[in-house]
Parts: C-alpha cells; sequence; structure tokens
C-alpha cells in the first residue's frame, strides 16, 4: 500500500509515520503543503491520502476539492486528519470529498479501523 499525508507540521507526520510503519509496514509518503502534494499525486499512485485541515495557502478542504476536481481522482479515497473539531468543518471536509475524518490526537487504533474501512468501501465513513 502506498499512503501520502499532506501535513505541514513535522511532528505530525512523525506520528503518522511511525503509526503507518507499525501497522502495515510501510513508508509514508509526505508533503508539507497541498501543491507539493498535487505534484506528488500526479508523479505517483497512492492508495489514500491523509489530508489536513490547516495547510500554508490553501486549506486542506480546498485541497479536497482540487483533487476531485482539478486532478480528476474521484475514486482516490482521502481521510481529513485534523484537530478542527467545527461540525461547519467536518461537514465541508465531507461535502467536498473527503471519504472520514479522524480527529487529533490521532489514535493508532482508530488510524487502524478507519484506513481499513475506506480502503475496503467506497462508503463514507462517519468522524471519529
Amino acid at each position: 500500500m502506498k499512503f501520502l499525508y499532506i501535513e505541514d507540521q513535522p511532528l505530525n507526520t512523525r506520528i503518522l509515520s511511525l503509526f503507518v510503519e507499525q501497522l502495515w509496514g510501510e513508508k509514508l509518503f509526505c508533503a508539507e503543503t497541498a501543491e507539493d502534494g498535487f505534484d506528488m499525486l500526479m508523479e505517483q499512485d497512492f492508495d489514500l491520502v491523509y489530508m489536513d485541515i490547516n495547510l500554508p495557502k490553501m486549506n486542506g478542504v480546498d485541497a479536497v476539492k482540487y483533487i476531485r476536481d482539478v486532478l480528476k481522482q474521484p475514486k482516490l479515497p482521502i481521510v481529513m486528519v485534523s484537530a478542527n473539531t467545527s461540525e461547519n468543518v467536518i461537514a465541508k471536509s465531507y461535502e467536498n470529498g473527503c471519504r472520514a475524518y479522524i480527529k487529533k490526537p490521532v489514535k493508532i487504533g482508530n488510524l487502524k479501523e478507519i484506513t481499513e474501512q475506506v480502503l475496503k468501501t467506497d462508503e463514507i465513513i462517519p468522524c471519529i
């Protein structure tokens, strides 16, 4: 499996990298900005994208919409990973095409459960 995490905070990136390595034995590919993530998505195939909301320049909600509409990747699973618990932001994330929403701090069990569900089905997974 090949995962991309678009996140500008190195500590958060390191934590998720450790979780992905521990759970699936995979390297987590990382981008610090939405734009860098777009470049990676155009160059490589990923099985899933984890996306933070608060990114420099373009926020995660707009980035999901860009991936869907401009990069033409309607089926790529995107999971929001954010400390933002605003119901409005969560709703907008789903409206723009994310398939699941994990609140920070991320728990390894939640990451495993949500990731496996998103990879098995096209259904929307409720926020945890």
